[in-house]
């Protein structure tokens, strides 16, 4: 062996031998997360750079981070080793190599070490300085302290790992985190007395377009007694399809993706309610690994053995390709607390907005690690959801590397097949191991998705023909009393006046043109109403269709009161409020708040519409605003063109003229939707005022 290789003492003035051997041991090790706690001159902490992944020193005093070489790997943290540790649990982060060297107390080396001792990694490393101090003189707070008695006391209770102490002043103690001597023979789990009853909760946006949750019900839900879900505002079908699958599904009404620890509240309230053993959480994207249905049941009763609060999976993080997974910056080292025993006041204690809280209750203390099951996260395994996390999260005002860019830098890509064993039966798809992108490259694909994610999921449309008091008043009117954040508002002119072309076009006001043939212009006009609706609903980028009148007011709410009584399973319309010139209908009201957009009373309509609204939702009722999935209106072929036909089959309708009898389109569309199972609704809470025959009078 050269002599190059051996740490000489005589070199290293008799107190510093240990910096050395440390970053030796770093070198062989190679940890993937390194913590120093006290870094002083960042003597140790910047010669381990080339030998880890990700390095965090903490000191209480400021000027130690002018010592610290700055680079993509490094951060310092200016806190003491008792605030730091309070963050641990919303960083998800394993410990791989852990240098305890701050303050040298007895009492504080043993807090330190038990208070981070669960956020070390399974055989990770755990190193305490001064706990061999040569002679007595050194036994003092500025050298080493009391720290050889923390040692002293940490020998006796090695059940959860190893320790041995170099005795050479000033002392170095290595502990490894171990319940048995091979990594890969820890000890098999114990097998359950009993059956544990377990919760899956799962929060989902628009997760059926991202290809989710088709898989996730598959391989999840035959492994626990209910799913919980919330959902948050999905439009893509995502809500429908899990009350297919579940009844406890739920919904919130508008995608609010930084109150997930308040949607997580819920979601343990009403999983609490079912009474279970243990709560499982995973997201819709992921999936537990081959064999959990056994090994949830022994990490139960492992759990209750060893009064464990929860249990902590490995997430494997496959990248752009369903079996190689991502190892560099970070992403092989999250562990995450997925099984949570339910013990009396489980809760969270605070659910104020915000992204990467704390994902579990407060209330969960004691951990175990596991790497029996672990979590398959297909989150980045292709363009698209990585381009979709990227968006959100750059919307959300996330910057930086580790923050942002890191979801789609590809820099530093390290890859390595996933077994094929690890995966439940039928998942496993063997593919090629994906090209690292450029930076430009990664950027191109996000900007092919973004009209993707920040699509309108509501579409609202309105006809218009001749007059341009009209359109000004309604364009106005949804503007004032509609949020518009995730809608698109548009006009079909149908077979419109050159003054209203002219208009819409000068004012850059969103509209398609809308032509009925010569020979189709002579027919009664309701026909012509109903073919350019079904033109505009072609059109539309929304997963929802909220048609309207020209000749409508609206009042606060109106739109959000029928998005909240939709249920999965209905179409739902306003409640009108009729200026009189024409015979109300159900749940109708006859009010004349004005007759044209000269004489509108605004403000007394919205003070009698506040007077009459009520959170009620009943069947019938009018027939618009109407709000309705576009693929329940596509489904039944959306309004037949024209008033159909008194007698004649609604499927094969024979088209009225004016002057026979007669079913409104509005009608055969409820009739047809109705033999989907699609019921038509009224929302007691959205006002809408109807001044009838408005355009036509004008």
């Amino acid at each position: 062996m050269s002599n190059s290789h051996l740490i000489d003492l005589s070199h290293h003035r008799g107190l510093l031998w240990h910096e050395d051997f440390i970053v030796h041991l770093a070198s062989i090790i190679r940890p993937r997360i390194y913590v120093e706690l006290g870094i002083a001159k960042c003597a140790v902490f910047n010669r381990i750079i080339p030998y880890a992944e990700k390095l965090i020193g903490v000191d209480v005093d400021p000027q130690a981070e002018t010592f610290m070489q700055k680079s993509e790997k490094t951060r310092f943290v200016l806190a003491n080793t008792q605030e730091f540790v309070k963050q641990l649990p919303h960083e998800s982060l394993m410990i791989d190599m852990l240098f305890i060297d701050a303050d040298h107390d007895r009492e504080a080396v043993l807090k330190d070490f038990r208070n981070y001792f669960p956020f070390v990694s399974p055989h990770g490393i755990i190193l305490l300085h001064d706990v061999h101090p040569g002679h007595e003189s050194l036994i003092r707070p500025e050298w080493c302290g009391t720290a050889y008695l923390a040692a002293e006391e940490l020998s006796h209770h090695t059940d959860e790992y190893e320790m041995v102490t170099i005795p050479v002043s000033p002392g170095l103690a290595i502990c490894r985190k171990r319940r048995s001597q091979l990594s890969w023979k820890e000890p098999r789990l114990p097998v359950p007395r009993k059956r544990y009853s377990i919760v899956c909760i799962c929060q989902i946006y628009n997760e059926l377009s991202k290809g989710n949750l088709e898989r996730f019900v598959r391989y999840v839900k035959p492994l626990v007694d209910a799913l919980v879900v919330y959902d948050d505002g999905s439009t893509d079908g995502s809500y429908e399809y899990m009350l297919q699958h579940t009844p406890y599904v739920i919904r919130g009404l508008k995608n609010d993706f930084a109150n997930e620890r308040s949607h997580k509240q819920r979601l343990l309230e009403e999983a609490l309610k079912l009474s279970p053993d243990f709560i499982l959480w995973l997201d819709a994207d992921e999936v537990l690994t081959a064999n959990a249905g056994n090994h949830l049941q022994s990490l139960c009763a492992l759990c209750e053995e060893e009064q464990a609060d929860g249990v902590v999976f490995h997430e494997i993080n496959l990248w752009r390709s369903q079996s190689w997974r991502r190892v560099d910056s970070l992403y092989d080292a999250g562990w995450f607390v997925r099984l949570w025993r339910v013990t009396p006041g489980m809760r969270y204690e605070e659910t104020n907005p915000g992204l990467h809280q704390r994902p579990y209750p407060d209330t969960i203390k004691r951990l175990q690690w596991t790497d029996a099951v672990k979590v398959l996260h297909y989150g980045f395994s292709s363009k698209q959801r990585l381009a979709h996390k990227y968006l959100t999260y750059q919307a959300h005002g996330q910057r930086g590397y580790e923050m942002l860019d890191r979801l789609i830098s590809e820099e530093q890509l390290v890859l390595e097949k996933v077994p094929s064993f690890w995966f439940p039966p039928g998942l496993y798809q063997d593919d090629e191991k994906p090209i690292p992108l450029t930076w430009e490259e990664s950027l191109a694909y996000v900007e092919e998705y973004r009209s993707e994610v920040f699509r309108p999921h509501f579409s609202i449309i309105c006809l218009i023909y001749k007059s341009i008091e009209w359109l000004k008043f309604v364009y106005e009117q949804v503007l004032k009393y509609t949020d518009m954040s995730d809608k698109e508002f548009f006009f079909v002119a149908n077979d419109a006046t050159e003054e209203v072309l002219a208009y819409l076009r000068e004012h850059n006001i969103p509209h398609y043109e809308f032509n009925n043939p010569v020979e189709l212009q002579a027919e009664w006009y309701v026909n012509r109403v109903y073919r350019a609706y079904n033109y505009a609903a072609s059109r539309a980028r929304g997963d929802f269709l909220v048609f309207i009148n020209s000749d409508m007011a609206f009042s606060p709410g109106w739109f959000d009161n029928l998005w909240k009584a939709y249920n999965g399973s209905n179409c739902i319309t306003s409640r009108l409020v009729e200026s009189g010139k024409l015979p109300s209908g159900q749940y109708g009201i006859s009010r004349n708040f004005g007759r044209d957009v000269s004489s509108y009373q605004e403000e007394q309509f919205l003070q009698f519409a506040a007077s009459i609204s009520e959170s009620r939702v009943e069947n019938g009722g009018l027939f618009m605003p109407l709000l309705i999935r576009k693929d329940h209106f596509e489904m039944v072929g959306g309004y037949p063109e024209g008033s159909v036909l008194l007698g004649s089959d609604i499927y094969e309708p024979v088209i009225a003229k004016w002057g026979e009898p007669c079913i409104s389109g509005d009608t055969v569309l409820m009739r047809k939707l109705k033999h989907k199972g699609i019921i038509h609704q009224t929302a007691f809470d959205s006002i809408v005022y109807h001044f009838q025959w408005g355009e036509k009078d004008s």
